[in-house]
């Protein structure tokens, strides 16, 4: 099968892992794989030789409308290519396919990556959506929250479909026995991620746990706010900014616990990998539904309510009070890395794809 997975590669965000992996997983499959890459190509994951990379960002160098060089950029590109599907994580791509001739473009297969119901889809952008989804042959959703946010007639043609979870090398196969006394989270500094909850919660026990620090990965926008929040709070030696990591797992593994704080997320990459590290998790209930996919609270995980900065701070208190209640989160935690293996999930958007 000729498939095209089509996308932007802004960085190390999860959908950009999420459709590099499946690019390669389809090639390893014996299927002829193109990634069609738009607007930025920033590599943060290594492509397999066997995925056909087609750059497409030498539009954005050109004068004129954006959307417009995009959609002639991958015009061009599709009607060499004539894929059998094309896949796509992103709405803007999945909607200028959408009024081009199927013949050139395949089947559709648009994956919800985020929150449906986020403001960002109103207004015309929501109506180009509406408009594009009547050519959408397949939906994967991540959630049942995302996949029953939209009627019936799209229900009907989507599947729910997790992200997988690799771990890098065999030396995080069990949980860490010496941990150290930090509290992590990684994420972009947007406001989406909410970091600002998690300094607030922080600052409620800060003085009752002098020894713990905090350490906030990530880049992003809300960089000097978070700064600000933090100096405000007078914890700047106890919560550090720590950018980007390369060696994110090594810095996740040892923690006390890992915190998301997210308000929307579709199915939180960081949180996914924190739990098959072993490491104790709390999640905010992020809309629409990611997070307790994932958790079964107080089995495997804690969910606190979006937004509550006490409760937030009761549930890390716990963690750092009952360690033995912290070891078995952890210990059932670390058992999504069988349910969210990589071949069960990709097995499932193979079968997914073929019958569409």
């Amino acid at each position: 099968m000729r498939i095209a997975c089509i996308g932007y590669l802004h960085g190390s965000g999860g959908a950009e892992r999420q459709i590099t992996m499946l690019a390669n997983a389809m090639a390893k499959r014996g299927h002829e794989v193109f990634l069609l890459v738009l607007a930025s190509f920033n590599k943060r994951y290594d492509i397999s030789d066997k995925v056909n990379v087609c750059d497409l960002t030498y539009a954005e160098n050109q004068a004129g409308n954006k959307i417009w060089l995009r959609y002639r950029a991958l015009f061009k590109a599709l009607k060499k290519i004539k894929p059998e599907c094309s896949i796509h994580f992103w709405l803007q791509s999945a909607y200028l396919t959408a009024f081009m001739p199927e013949k050139q473009v395949g089947k559709i297969i648009y994956s919800e990556r985020g929150d449906p119901g986020d403001t960002e889809y109103q207004g015309a952008r929501g109506f180009v959506r509406k408009l594009s989804f009547h050519r959408v042959a397949g939906f994967v959703f991540q959630s049942e929250g995302a996949r029953d946010y939209f009627p019936d007639k799209i229900r009907r043609r989507s599947v729910i479909i997790h992200n997988s979870v690799l771990l890098p090398c065999d030396k995080f196969e069990k949980p860490c026995a010496d941990r150290e006394p930090k509290i992590v989270t990684v994420g972009r500094l947007h406001p989406q991620k909410n970091q600002k909850l998690l300094i607030r919660a922080f600052s409620e026990i800060a003085e009752e746990f002098p020894k713990i620090r905090l350490e906030i990965y990530g880049e992003g926008e809300q960089k000097e706010a978070l700064a600000e929040e933090i100096r405000k709070n007078g914890l700047t030696g106890r919560i550090k900014l720590m950018g980007s990591r390369k060696d994110i797992f090594d810095c996740i593994y040892p923690a006390q616990m890992f915190v998301l704080t997210s308000d929307y997320e579709g199915m939180p990459n960081a949180l996914l990998e924190a739990m098959a590290l072993g490491v104790p998790c709390i999640s905010t209930d992020c809309k629409p539904g990611g997070a307790r996919t994932l958790i079964c609270h107080e089995k495997n995980g804690l969910i606190v309510p979006l937004g509550d900065e006490k409760e937030l701070a009761s549930a890390m208190r716990r963690l750092l009070r009952f360690r033995d209640f912290a070891g078995e989160l952890s210990g059932n935690g670390i058992k999504i890395r069988e349910t969210h293996e990589p071949n069960k999930i990709f097995d499932q958007w193979e079968e997914y794809v073929k019958g569409i």
